[in-house]
């Protein structure tokens, strides 16, 4: 994973070089069929194919929550040949995009005045996967490992969890692909992995969790970092603002929905939404389930709020040590008034 990002694993190969290049974009889909009267378009980029990561999305069109806002809720499908989700945001084809750290601060830096209204994902899915006789609970656990990864940036949010900890020593990076297999083989002692989709393919081996295995969320080894920021260009919040609470209240209240079971969204994704994706019903469901308690941190005001403090406490350390020059202030990154709006009204 690179520094602070839910996503960049599936959005890497889009790259960001090309942030203020136009660039072809996926058609859009259309949950409420042609323009509706009466409804604006808003078009959600999404960083990765049409799955259970985005059931709150899935639930917000099916039960017509976009409409019930005066919002036709469209969305571009991400994937590996798909163009970055800042690219279409940059461009003008996207109104809202699933983003990453690392890229937004990049593309802010390269002239886009882009800010963060929520995270997807307050309590970031990154975790840290062991196996049940050498498990790593802490930091202090971190030294010594030998640890597959799949990108080197990785040692940085490493080294930021033992620079946090006050704690000296070292690890190994091991490279390794997107299956966590390798970590039952003995490739590693420990394997980077996120908390939502490669703990499965040990549950579906029959394996237990916290018998067989451990799945430590980074969040609780010291890496706050909230994951999946939704970003949108700053002018056209301060020139649509009513519609953008509206457009976070109809999530809001899809993922709230989604919590009460979470197999809905899972099943929309499978059989309308994602249904030329092959995807399998049952690791769907689980995706779901895992990932329903992470849209909310642990003392935040509701799901996708953050603390601002930590752009600067934690995003910007890290940013500095990935190369990013430009300062990093909350004030000028993060908005949260919308969603705060958005959140009261429920």
């Amino acid at each position: 994973m690179t520094p602070f990002s839910a996503l960049s694993r599936r959005n890497f190969m889009a790259g960001t070089s090309a942030l203020l290049a136009a660039s072809a974009v996926p058609a859009l889909s259309r949950a409420q069929g042609a323009h509706a009267q009466g409804l604006t378009p808003l078009t959600t980029a999404l960083g990765w194919i049409p799955n259970a990561e985005y059931a709150g999305l899935w639930v917000a069109l099916e039960r017509g929550y976009f409409a019930q806002e005066g919002i036709e809720g469209l969305y571009t499908p991400g994937g590996p040949n798909a163009p970055g989700v800042l690219v279409q945001l940059a461009a003008g084809q996207a109104d809202f995009a699933g983003g990453d750290w690392v890229p937004l601060l990049e593309a802010r830096a390269r002239g886009n005045d882009f800010i963060v209204l929520g995270c997807n994902f307050p309590t970031s899915p990154a975790a840290i996967m062991s196996m049940g006789d050498a498990p790593v609970l802490t930091p202090a656990d971190l030294v010594g490992k030998r640890i597959l990864s799949q990108l080197p940036a990785d040692a940085n949010t490493l080294n930021f969890v033992l620079d946090k900890a006050g704690i000296a020593g070292d690890f190994e990076l091991v490279a390794t692909g997107f299956s966590p297999e390798p970590l039952l083989a003995g490739d590693g002692d420990a394997y980077m992995a996120y908390a939502t989709n490669q703990p499965i393919t040990f549950e579906n081996m029959g394996l237990v969790e916290g018998k067989d295995f451990h799945v430590t969320l980074f969040s609780d080894l010291g890496y706050t970092v909230p994951g999946a920021p939704i970003v949108a260009s700053r002018a056209f919040v301060q020139e649509n603002r009513a519609l953008v609470v509206g457009y976070l209240r109809a999530l809001l209240r899809g993922w709230i929905e989604n919590g009460k079971d979470p197999a809905f969204g899972a099943t929309l994704a499978v059989e309308k939404y994602g249904a030329d994706f092959g995807l399998d019903l049952d690791q769907q469901i689980r995706q779901s389930t895992l990932g329903q308690p992470l849209i909310s941190a642990k003392e935040g005001l509701g799901p996708f709020w953050f603390d601002p403090a930590l752009v600067e406490s934690v995003i910007a350390p890290v940013a500095a040590a990935s190369g990013i020059e430009q300062p990093v202030l909350a004030d000028e990154l993060v908005d949260l008034t919308p969603l705060q709006e958005a959140l009261a009204s429920l």
